[in-house]
């Protein structure tokens, strides 16, 4: 069995693109020597500088020009039989003064690398199915149905089409471990919407939004606009062959980041069942039976301030773990603690006492093949980097000599 990582590094200073492509290399080497497993283990750098041609220009001190033409990579993904990655590629359209995502895609040995989605509208978070057999992404661009939706790309061959028709605001989208479904996080429809009328044509007066009412605490957030009471973000779950979408409980609260068991049979899920969300922004862990209308059971106290990112299963299935926020009396402060919780509820949260020891904050938790061990992102002294730390105790490894700037990883085991 061999264990790939693809992981985005970013550089601390802002360089001629000649130069980050060289720094790529020579650190692409240190990579595949640091993480090193008891198998056999291969890395590789997904960067700008590998998703464009490098410009032959003179070098010359940076100008607004150059920051624009920098390209953004994030988000990536590796295929499920360690062969290629699939990444985020953004770019700012000076033109239309607008930022243009796409999905590329890169063997593990850094040879072809491809765009592989295009349109006039934006797509971003590419996801290998289990199976190996598909790439989705999410993309607003035409199709049956309206918005943000999940498309599906045959990696055998064809065009992408939209797999859902969702109404209201898809978030997010996770495969289940089979690649028969799909867990979604879907925000309720604006009711107060109105839809164009029938005889609307291109060029008419624009109709007169109505007035945005404020009746929360908390009502606006970067990225979703004003918050409305009444609407809300739940779990749903998908099935591919029947297209038939069902909620996965049947809660009042905000519902986000589903997570699947490895079995399949159960999705962790945060939520935040405070009288006031608003007042009180922590964050509960709940998990459910992967079926409509499960009865959900808490894992964690009201007291635990669970950070709404991913939730890592145990290849076991036996615990999860994640990230737990300080007081919110700290607010931009907070660091995120690293912690463990038995998936069956049989035991209270604790925090993995060696990474408590380093007094950082840390972030994007994974857990090693065998459950042995735990590699997470370090935040320290102008650096991220990758460090790990046995399970049943230990020191803190560090994978990554900083300085160095680690913004986002996968794995894969073949």
């Amino acid at each position: 069995m061999r264990l790939y990582y693809a992981v985005v590094v970013s550089s601390d200073l802002l360089k001629a693109k000649m130069k980050r492509r060289l720094r790529t290399r020579a650190q692409q080497g240190k990579l595949r020597a640091m993480f090193t497993f008891r198998n056999a283990l291969a890395a590789a750098f997904v960067s700008a500088a590998a998703a464009a041609p490098l410009a032959q220009t003179a070098p010359h001190p940076i100008t607004l020009d150059d920051i624009q033409g920098i390209a953004d990579v994030r988000d990536p993904q590796c295929s499920p039989d360690g062969q290629a990655v699939a990444y985020v590629v953004s770019r700012v359209d000076v033109k239309e003064d607008k930022s243009t995502s796409h999905v590329w895609m890169i063997g593990f040995d850094g040879k072809n690398d491809r765009q592989m989605t295009s349109s006039q509208d934006s797509e971003s978070s590419p996801r290998f199915s289990p199976d190996g057999r598909y790439l989705s992404f999410t993309s607003s661009r035409p199709g049956p149905a309206k918005g943000n939706q999940v498309w599906l790309l045959d990696r055998g061959g064809g065009e992408a089409f939209q797999l859902t028709g969702v109404k209201g605001r898809l978030q997010a989208h996770e495969w289940s471990p089979d690649s028969r479904r799909l867990a979604l996080v879907i925000g309720d429809p604006d009711p107060e919407a109105e839809p164009p009328a029938a005889g609307d044509a291109a060029g008419a007066r624009p109709r007169v939004p109505k007035p945005i009412v404020i009746d929360r605490y908390k009502f606006k957030q970067d990225g979703q606009g004003y918050l409305l009471s009444g609407r809300h973000s739940y779990v749903y779950l998908f099935d591919i062959a029947t297209k038939k979408l069902d909620r996965l409980t049947s809660g009042t609260s905000d519902e986000s980041t589903p997570s699947w068991s490895p079995d399949g049979t159960r999705v962790a899920f945060v939520t935040n069942r405070a009288a006031d969300p608003d007042r009180e922004p922590s964050g509960q862990i709940f998990v459910a039976d992967s079926r409509p209308g499960a009865t959900e059971t808490a894992l964690t106290p009201a007291t635990t301030r669970v950070a709404r990112s991913r939730l890592e299963w145990s290849p076991d299935g036996r615990r999860i773990a994640f990230l737990e926020s300080d007081d919110k009396k700290w607010g931009a402060y907070n660091l995120e603690h690293l912690a463990l919780v038995a998936s069956d509820g049989g035991s209270a949260p604790a925090r993995v006492q060696a990474v408590e020891d380093l007094d950082r904050g840390v972030s994007a938790p994974r857990f090693s093949p065998d459950g042995a061990s735990l590699t997470f992102f370090v935040t320290d002294d102008r650096s991220v980097y990758p460090a790990r730390v046995r399970v049943t105790g230990g020191a803190v490894e560090k994978l990554m000599s900083p300085p160095v700037v680690v913004s986002s990883w996968t794995s894969s085991c073949a």
